[in-house]
């Protein structure tokens, strides 16, 4: 026999799908509806049209692509290095008549895309614009892949775990959350030692794009001293 609450459930499901079937256009209804969930969920912060940014150390921020986007938000914040993550780059107009460096990750916010090659390069990156200036690290929302590499560099810059830099940049921007295969990925990194083989570093330089990043010539150079130094030894 069916109990009160289990009643009261079926009732409920069934003016829920009687509403939705009697609406004239459904799947416009359900977008609007995610597209209203996605800002309760993100404090009323639409992430798709809205500039949304967060200091996380002095001089780097992480942002959405909105924000990377927008030229007042750069020249606001005094940015001189934008590091994309994403599975398209920003609008060349983006960076027209400036001396912006860049650097692009292509990338899919998938448990499956490893992001770990990538690390090092990422991390140079920062580096070589907090001594510049100041730094923009963005993906789609500013929520999984450009959470995962600030998350990677503040481990390595003051040697933390992954809970550790993860809760620190959390405190500092509340909605990030990296995918479970990143976060995989960042515990494999601090097991490492915050280091990466000279195979993978090569698979990262030849898949990145950069624009005046000097990490692209040290890079290659690192590479070929770690690929080539264990062969004279064979040798030898």
């Amino acid at each position: 026999m069916i109990s009160a609450r289990g009643l009261l459930f079926v009732m409920f499901k069934s003016a829920f799908i009687v509403a939705f079937l009697t609406i004239p256009n459904p799947v416009v209804a359900l977008s609007s509806f995610k597209n209203w969930s996605r800002k309760a969920f993100y404090h009323k912060i639409d992430l798709c049209t809205q500039s949304c940014y967060s200091q996380i150390i002095p001089g780097l921020y992480l942002s959405n692509a909105r924000a990377a986007a927008d030229k007042n938000v750069l020249r606001s914040l005094n940015i001189t290095h934008v590091l994309t993550i994403a599975a398209n780059r920003l609008p060349k107009s983006t960076f027209y008549d400036t001396d912006i460096n860049t650097l692009f990750i292509r990338a899919y916010d998938t448990p499956q895309t490893n992001l770990l090659p990538y690390f090092p390069m990422a991390n140079s990156f920062i580096d070589e614009g907090l001594q510049a200036g100041n730094v923009l690290v963005h993906c789609h929302f500013g929520v999984s892949r450009s959470a995962t590499l600030v998350i990677a560099y503040i481990m390595e810059k003051y040697k933390l775990t992954f809970e550790q830099a993860y809760v620190y940049v959390r405190q500092r921007r509340r909605f990030i959350n990296p995918n479970p295969g990143f976060v995989k990925q960042l515990r494999e990194y601090h097991r490492l030692g915050y280091d990466v083989s000279s195979f993978q570093r090569f698979e990262a330089y030849m898949q990145v794009k950069a624009r005046k990043h000097k990490y692209k010539i040290a890079s290659l150079a690192a590479v070929m001293v770690g690929v080539l130094v264990p062969i004279v030894m064979l040798v030898g």
